[in-house]
């Protein structure tokens, strides 16, 4: 078990270095990368199951496996969470946000719904034996919540530039908007190379404020060219 423990702790900052690294966001995410990813994930728990039930992996070996799993997981998560709040807060103030319910409310209560879950599969709090397994699992759960807490699903325009997601559009990477639709504004901007661009729904009363703070960049842009 203390081998268990130690190696957990090990992968867990591992984990954590790499995901307050970002070695990516969930823009780069496609439907294909991450059909992917779950066939992998299937395949190596399938072949460790196919040698549990052979004999050839043990117990302590299997619960080790599972709990590294579990480890690598809040890690990776807990990065991601820690680089978004580093990110957020040398991003500025908030410009403007559409807040309602939806977008502001409901991704907390559902993060905070898997940190309160994760602490209670960690049984710390019911009388089941507190298990390594129990542990890193409960904390998986804790990392994606608290990873979930620094997400907004509309982009927030700050100081700095267009917090989207998880990934920061610098006002320097700006180029351009227009209505998409009445209460649509299509947002372009350049990342890694290429064009790229987003939608968001804009309420009437506060689109005078959105194209008030847009133009202001576009014409700083212009300024600093001159």
């Amino acid at each position: 078990m203390i081998w268990t423990i130690l190696s957990s702790v090990l992968t867990a900052s591992g984990s954590f270095f790499y995901g307050n690294r970002r070695l990516f966001s969930l823009y780069q995410i496609t439907a294909r990368n991450l059909l992917v990813f779950v066939v992998l994930v299937l395949a190596v728990y399938s072949f460790l199951l196919f040698l549990y039930q052979k004999g050839i992996v043990g117990d302590d070996l299997g619960e080790a496996f599972i709990t590294n799993t579990y480890a690598s997981v809040f890690g990776f998560f807990g990065g991601a969470a820690w680089n978004q709040f580093r990110l957020k807060s040398k991003a500025g103030k908030i410009l403007y946000v559409n807040r309602t319910f939806l977008s502001d409310h409901f991704p907390i209560i559902i993060a905070l719904g898997l940190v309160l879950f994760g602490i209670y599969r960690m049984s710390i709090v019911t009388e089941l034996a507190i298990t390594p397994i129990r542990i890193s699992s409960g904390l998986s759960l804790i990392g994606i919540g608290l990873w979930g807490m620094t997400l907004r699903f509309v982009p927030e325009f700050r100081s700095t530039g267009i917090i989207l997601l998880d990934t920061l559009i610098d006002w320097e990477q700006f180029l351009n908007y227009q209505w998409y639709l009445e209460d649509v504004i299509e947002v372009e901007y350049e990342k890694n190379g290429s064009i790229k661009s987003f939608k968001t729904l804009i309420p009437p009363e506060d689109q005078q404020e959105v194209e008030s703070i847009l133009r202001k960049k576009m014409l700083e842009k212009v300024e600093e060219k001159l």
